[in-house]
């Protein structure tokens, strides 16, 4: 007890000199809604608003992919996404974000105006999930405001094939209760409708590589054994995730496991990332900025690179 008391003290003390970057409480107790009410708010704007069928004109497209933008007082390498994915009339009509779209208190304005250029006047889209610094300082509200749903799916239509991609809100380090049971109702469902592929995103990672988020690095041992077993038996071929700003790509059980790089300012090695799909998988890591140049030749295994 008095261990709990000194430990409650000390994050108490430097909760109160915190500065703006950073939720100390946040980081142990979601001062937002928790992820099973932010689940239950997601499918009541699904239920009004449907799930979507973006059409492909080609069986072969590719994706760009952003995460961990961090954004705070300059979009230097936001910009650079949304130029680059606006110029390329080879891309899918939709792009990824994996969360951490902000830094801090506020900035939201800022960010959603750089990715709004995407919807605006293109017919494109950018589907979106929310990560552990959107929700801090009680933010969730906010992130909804702008951006509605962080658990939902759609699908892509090519001519000759169809590819399902569901979003999971891990943005506190755990999908809840209910999610999880709408995730395994939804993979029973449609996973015997004939899918080319099924692709899952998110963005916390499931396997814990290494400590450089902290306690936040992953969900607790047990949810991940059951997304795993979820991924695997009903046939999830991709898993995508950001959180921890380190590329790793890591099969198992069938599934492969892809975390991207962050696009953070200011952030050594920053990368967006360009996934092709079609038969198989293969990525481009695009560098933003200051690199370090071992990090440029590093593909799928087996798969060419765009």
């Amino acid at each position: 007890m008095k261990k709990l008391y000194i430990f409650s003290l000390i994050a108490l003390t430097l909760a109160a000199c915190t500065p703006g970057n950073l939720d100390i409480l946040g980081m142990f107790y979601t001062r937002s809604e928790g992820a099973d009410q932010r689940f239950e708010q997601s499918m009541q704007y699904n239920d009004q608003h449907g799930y979507c069928t973006i059409t492909v004109p080609q069986d072969e497209y590719h994706v760009y992919i952003a995460s961990d933008t961090h954004v705070d007082f300059t979009t230097l390498n936001l910009d650079t996404f949304v130029t680059d994915y606006l110029a390329d009339a080879t891309a899918a009509p939709f792009c990824l974000h994996l969360g951490d779209f902000i830094n801090s208190v506020g900035h939201y304005d800022t960010c959603y105006a750089h990715l709004s250029r995407i919807w605006n006047g293109t017919g494109d889209t950018c589907f979106c999930t929310v990560g552990n610094h959107d929700i801090y300082y009680d933010q969730w509200q906010v992130w909804r405001s702008f951006f509605q749903t962080s658990s939902y799916w759609f699908v892509v239509q090519t001519p000759a094939h169809k590819d399902l991609y569901i979003c999971i809100d891990t943005g506190d380090g755990t999908m809840g209760s209910k999610q999880r049971k709408w995730l395994e109702a939804l993979l029973s469902e449609q996973s015997q409708l004939g899918y080319r592929h099924i692709i899952a995103f998110t963005h916390t990672h499931i396997f814990k590589m290494d400590a450089s988020q902290g306690h936040t690095s992953n969900m607790a041992l047990e949810e991940t054994y059951e997304l795993c077993d979820l991924f695997s038996r009903y046939g999830v071929d991709l898993v995508l995730q950001g959180h921890s700003h380190a590329r790793n790509i890591s099969p198992f059980k069938d599934v492969q496991y892809v975390r991207v790089d962050a696009l953070e300012d200011h952030y050594y090695n920053a990368f967006y990332t360009i996934m092709h799909v079609g038969k198989e998988y293969g990525w481009t890591f695009v560098p933003v900025g200051p690199q370090d140049e071992d990090k440029f030749e590093v593909y799928a295994p087996g798969v060419p690179h765009l």
